[in-house]
């Protein structure tokens, strides 16, 4: 018994259904990897978040030249404003400048962009007091802030960098 096979003629593709596939198979891949990325970065920031900032303790060398620095910035604030200089306004945004500078120097975290609610969430509270009494002055237009002594406010600010440790 003799047994016949035929072939048939193999199924092709066109070209273009290969590149179409190829395509959508380089484009899912390509999703799937930006997709992973933001994940993991949303995740990280997600950590961050939640560890908090991390402070850093600077010998008290450090400290003691950063205090005296700081008071005398402060001092040359007050003498411009005393002098008509500056506008009470400028010298509260010039004040709240100085405190957050000293912050950053003496514990690491970068709080000139914090916002009050953030600051306070570091739980600094001479920090919070300060930041808090600038705020209005600061960025209030000046005649909100004509009941606020900026003498007082300096004079405040220079004591809490004097017991800072």
């Amino acid at each position: 018994m003799e047994t016949t096979v035929t072939l048939q003629p193999p199924f092709e593709f066109y070209l273009w259904v290969w590149l179409f596939a190829i395509s959508a198979l380089l484009l899912s891949v390509a999703f799937l990897l930006i997709m992973r990325h933001f994940y993991k970065k949303a995740q990280s920031q997600v950590e961050a978040t939640k560890e908090g900032p991390v402070f850093i303790q600077p010998s008290q060398r450090v400290i003691t030249n950063a205090k005296g620095r700081y008071v005398g910035m402060i001092q040359a604030v007050l003498a411009d404003y005393n002098a008509k200089k500056i506008t009470k306004r400028d010298g509260y945004q010039k004040l709240s400048i100085i405190i957050r500078g000293f912050v950053q120097e003496t514990t690491g975290i970068n709080v000139e962009n914090y916002t009050l609610y953030e600051i306070k969430g570091l739980g600094i509270e001479k920090l919070n007091k300060l930041i808090e009494e600038y705020y209005v002055p600061e960025f209030a237009e000046d005649n909100r802030a004509t009941r606020m002594s900026f003498e007082a406010s300096c004079n405040s600010a220079m004591g809490v960098i004097k017991t800072w440790n």
